[in-house]
């Protein structure tokens, strides 16, 4: 069945969506949660055909593959970058750590607030994840106060394309290249360790910048007093550290350690219901 194609209330999906928009979206401040996904790309040009005021944000996190950024500022030069962050990629690192499964800083400026609107729309959907679907709702309120909608919720990933086709939006060519979505390089919680390894031999800049930030953490530590992982018994502990990281998301067990204690075959999925949206899980709770 076609997006387009009416319902048996005579309304097709895609009525409903510019329905549900317009309802939640007129005479309010409305913001559109762009990640330059094929998700949020339908959110924004059904915001746009419904007629409401609207303005669309990236929030940056500095571990965006560089084709998508390219892809955002040469196809959406209206969407604002929103930079909820102090220091540089390297300092962060230094001071917290890599990011890990248990301990997703990485995240914090998607996750945080944005003020001054009073209504978020996003492309979360249903069908992404039994936990998606049982968590989330179209309309709701996340821990932080922020209301939102989301307006396909109901809809299917061929509704997306669909769409999108059918309007001649351009999309990421990370998609033609076999990514079914698209989010942080070498996430923690996403796809397997098998494609974590190959982008980080994809995005060599990343890496390096992941090491350097490893290498002045280690050092902070060492020179505080602090306990230091076991990954500082390598001759390279640096390079252990960004090793342990890609493959397993944490940093604090070698590969074979965390394999053994989890029972984890080395190519198995990581979960990451969340990858690219901007909330965490308990977001969609009410």
């Amino acid at each position: 069945m076609s997006v387009f194609d009416k319902l048996l209330d005579g309304r097709s999906l895609y009525d409903i969506a510019i329905e549900t928009i317009r309802f939640f979206g007129e005479d309010v401040r409305n913001l559109v949660a762009f990640s330059g996904g094929k998700d949020s790309q339908c959110v924004y040009q059904l915001c746009k055909e419904a007629g409401i005021e609207c303005e669309a944000q990236y929030s940056v996190t500095r571990f965006e593959p560089p084709e998508l950024m390219a892809f955002i500022r040469e196809a959406y030069p209206e969407v604002k970058m929103r930079r909820a962050y102090r220091r540089t990629l390297v300092e962060d690192i230094e001071v917290m750590g890599l990011p890990t499964r248990w301990r997703r800083w990485c995240c914090d400026a998607k996750h945080a607030r944005t003020e001054g609107f009073d209504m978020v729309f996003i492309g979360v959907r249903g069908e992404e994840s039994p936990r998606r679907r049982e968590t989330w709702r179209t309309f709701g309120r996340k821990q932080d106060g922020t209301v939102y909608c989301c307006p396909i919720f109901d809809w299917t990933t061929a509704d997306v394309w669909e769409f999108l086709n059918a309007r001649g939006i351009p999309h990421c060519r990370l998609y033609d290249e076999g990514y079914t979505r698209i989010g942080c390089v070498m996430c923690p919680l996403a796809g397997t360790r098998k494609t974590r390894i190959a982008e980080a031999k994809r995005y060599p800049r990343h890496v390096a910048m992941f090491r350097q930030g490893a290498q002045r953490h280690i050092e902070r530590a060492r020179a505080a007093g602090k306990l230091c992982g076991s990954f500082c018994d390598s001759a390279d502990p640096a390079g252990e550290m960004v090793g342990r990281w890609i493959a397993t998301g944490q940093v604090m067990q070698s590969v074979e350690e965390y394999d053994a204690a989890f029972r984890r075959k080395p190519d198995a999925p990581g979960q990451c219901v969340f990858e690219g949206s901007g909330f965490s899980e308990r977001d969609g709770e009410s």
